[in-house]
């Protein structure tokens, strides 16, 4: 074990907690429905998250409707300077109990980095890999950033 503010100290990761919200719909149905996600996001070392720039995330998506307050796990890729994306993968479970997932990726544009780190289109897929929906989420700039910001810390 190494000693308090030693090694382990210097290895430990971090975490922070982030809300995108918007829009989805479903395959068929023809109209919007609400939807959320809020997530912690965390990398346990440092030494890791250097090796694979991606941390893993848990927390809830709400989309209304079909999958209302449940639980969610994945991850969130995080090389943006390298890749020039930031995508996001979780698995959760609709309401009736069913596995589904969702992927996006935030592409980033120089010219328009604000709003391309801000936006978020995804799609929703069954347990079959069958999409069975698309959705458009964003960042609140305004209201959630310094939450954002002040979420982040060593973990």
């Amino acid at each position: 074990m190494g000693r308090p503010g030693g090694d382990e100290q210097a290895m430990a990761g971090f975490e922070f907690h982030e809300t995108m919200a918007g829009g989805f719909r479903l395959r068929g149905d023809g109209r919007d429905r609400p939807m959320s996600f809020t997530v912690r996001a965390r990398s346990f070392t440092w030494a890791s998250f250097l090796r694979q720039p991606q941390v893993e995330i848990e927390g809830e998506v709400d989309a209304e409707g079909f999958a209302d307050h449940r639980y969610l796990r994945g991850t969130l890729g995080m090389d943006p300077l390298r890749t020039r994306t930031l995508p996001y993968a979780f698995s959760f479970a609709a309401n009736d109990g069913a596995p589904h997932t969702f992927t996006g990726t935030k592409i980033l544009h120089p010219a328009r980095l604000v709003e391309s780190m801000t936006v978020l289109p995804g799609a929703i897929y069954d347990g079959a890999g069958e999409r069975v929906g698309e959705a458009l989420l964003r960042f609140d700039v305004q209201h959630d950033l310094r939450r954002f910001l002040q979420s982040f810390r060593l973990a």
